[in-house]
């Protein structure tokens, strides 16, 4: 029998077009690119049916679950709360812009595992964006995609359907009779949660007043600070940006002057700016980061030489009176990460922590949580960065150069943690040793380290950039002519997203580095570099798409749109040039 009220759950990673189908089942109740954690529910009604979608947070296209914020995984596994007794359905929407990956089917099933086996009797597969299928059917198509999103049509018993969100009513009939058959098949049944879901929403319960707590004591912090200490503001402050490969260094650095002056994707030696900023005299030090997962055995001298040894330019902020270590708030940050940081500021001495403020990036994508529910989710390693850092941070949206409250608050920040400290002082001769007498405690990773050459691991991570360079160029060509609606045969694509190896601003000679042996790089190397690949092509897959609809929307005619694309993609492709040198010659230089 067919149920009156349907209770659906609608699931998908960035971009996924979530937004627009629950638009085009219930009216424009959702705004489509809007950032958010906590799940939301639409009700509305079809054909005299009432229906109850959830819009629910999205991850990372090729994020695997450990590389996922556990706010968002909690919040997940939480979003069948939001239709009691449950969903009778998901919806599972898949963008076909783009090949569908390994990478993205793993990413999908850890995810959707979170809900335990029984899930995938109860998952629709909505694929959007076909426009680039030409004459093709969507059987071919799919079956183009390989065996990788084969394996989700299967696990979700052969169901999909193609959904058409740019004419809005059209397939909606076609999808109520899909979910009513998947209510068949299940007897009528809704998806339950066991007592392993209820105890994660009784833990985010327990996470939100932690968080109440660590934001009452932080403030109750300020509040002293301005009362037992008349903070005199400085005329001049000196700030040093620290912190990982792709982590919004640069950004920060032209979210503080409103103005893009530092280059993301090029940071290979320090550079500095000065300028007015509130009435006072602002100097920035940004600096090249770090990796994320790989341990600083791998780089610590070009660290070290571009951090302390860079003449002239270290000069002038000798003696900081900020380190921001910039942490991305939309992904996770374990005990890995908590070495790598570790180590990486080892290299300044124990002083450093009294000086340092944790800097969040990537704030717009929690616009509904408190960062301090990010920070007790998290769990102990990120707590420990917190409390080394004297529970010193502050949150930035980067995409909002606008905004100078942020800015302001973080210099006010600057001023409470100058007030309570003396000036840090950046010394280069006692910085030699610190690498050999940081102890590493993780067994695995001296085992793992013990069986690699370092020249071994520098071909390597050197050979698999420019792969993974020369397969973001094939996708960023593919994504022009998908939203630019090109068409062009593989040649023509070829000599439109030509860029030379080598950096333009650049005209030392590449060092050669003798050929290792492949196999003697271990797996967990291996994957840990795809995480690094991860963030990296994300980042620039997003931004490129984000810009070239902007392009498209405007009120120009065709040429002109598609010469300012041709433009816009080979910045772009300039960019993800330089992400690859940068981290080659860094490589080279150890």
């Amino acid at each position: 029998m067919m149920e009156k009220d349907l209770r659906v759950v609608v699931l998908g990673w960035q971009k996924s077009d979530k937004a627009s189908v629950i638009n085009s089942i219930v009216g424009d109740r959702v705004e489509p690119g809007r950032f958010f954690v906590k799940s939301v529910r639409r009700d509305g009604e079809v054909n005299g049916r009432k229906i109850t979608l959830i819009n629910t947070p999205c991850w990372w296209k090729t994020f695997g679950l450990q590389d996922s914020p556990e706010v968002v995984k909690q919040e997940l596994v939480c979003s069948v709360f939001k239709c009691p007794p449950g969903p009778h359905v998901f919806l599972l929407v898949i963008d076909l812009s783009l090949p569908f990956t390994q990478e993205h089917r793993i990413s999908i099933e850890e995810h959707l595992n979170l809900f335990g086996e029984r899930i995938w009797s109860h998952i629709i597969v909505l694929f959007t964006k076909t426009v680039s299928l030409n004459d093709e059917s969507i059987e071919q198509h799919l079956q183009s995609q390989g065996e990788d999103l084969q394996q989700i049509i299967q696990r979700c018993g052969g169901r999909y359907q193609v959904f058409d969100i740019e004419n809005k009513g059209n397939g909606v009939e076609e999808l109520l009779v899909k979910i009513d058959g998947v209510v068949t098949v299940n007897d009528g049944k809704h998806f339950e949660s066991g007592d392993e879901k209820l105890e994660v929403q009784k833990k985010r319960e327990d996470i939100q007043e932690r968080a109440k707590s660590r934001q009452t004591m932080v403030q109750e912090k300020t509040e002293l600070l301005k009362e037992i200490r008349a903070v005199s503001l400085l005329a001049e402050l000196r700030i040093v940006l620290l912190g990982w490969i792709v982590s919004g260094k640069s950004s920060t650095g032209n979210t503080i002057f409103n103005e893009k002056i530092f280059k993301k994707g090029k940071t290979k030696q320090c550079t500095s700016h000065s300028g007015d900023v509130d009435g006072r005299n602002i100097t920035v030090l940004d600096t090249p980061g770090c990796w994320k997962y790989f341990s600083t055995k791998f780089n610590p001298e070009f660290v070290r030489t571009a951090i302390l040894e860079c003449e002239g330019l270290a000069e002038r902020v000798k003696y900081p009176n900020a380190m921001i270590l910039t942490i991305p708030a939309d992904t996770s940050f374990k005990n890995e990460q908590k070495r790598v940081i570790e180590e990486y500021m080892a290299i300044f001495r124990e002083d450093v922590w009294r000086h340092t403020i944790v800097l969040f990036t990537w704030g717009d994508r929690y616009p509904d949580i408190s960062i301090e529910e990010h920070i007790e989710s998290e769990g102990d390693a990120l707590q420990w960065l917190i409390e080394k850092c004297g529970n010193r941070y502050h949150v930035f949206d980067n995409t909002d150069m606008k905004n100078r409250a942020q800015v302001t608050e973080l210099l006010q920040k600057i001023d409470q943690m100058v007030a309570e400290n003396c000036l840090f002082h950046l010394n280069t001769t006692e910085t030699k040793h610190v690498e050999s007498n940081f102890q590493r405690t993780d067994p695995q990773e001296n085992v793992m380290m013990e069986e690699i050459r370092l020249n071994d691991i520098c071909y390597f991570l050197d050979e698999n950039f420019k792969r993974k360079a020369r397969e973001i160029k094939k996708k960023i060509g593919n994504l022009w002519m998908d939203i630019m609606e090109e068409h062009h045969d593989s040649a023509s694509l070829q000599h439109l997203t030509e860029f030379k190896d080598q950096s333009p601003d650049t005209t030392e000679p590449q060092k050669v580095v003798l050929t290792p042996q492949q196999d003697c790089i271990p797996e967990q190397v291996k994957a840990l570099l795809e995480r690094e690949f991860s963030r990296w092509e994300n980042i620039m897959i997003e931004e490129v798409q984000k810009r070239l609809l902007e392009i498209k929307s405007f009120e120009l005619s065709k040429v002109e749109k598609r010469q300012m694309s041709i433009d816009a993609l080979a910045r772009w492709l300039q960019t993800c040039n330089h992400y690859s040198l940068h981290t080659v010659d860094k490589m080279h230089s150890t």
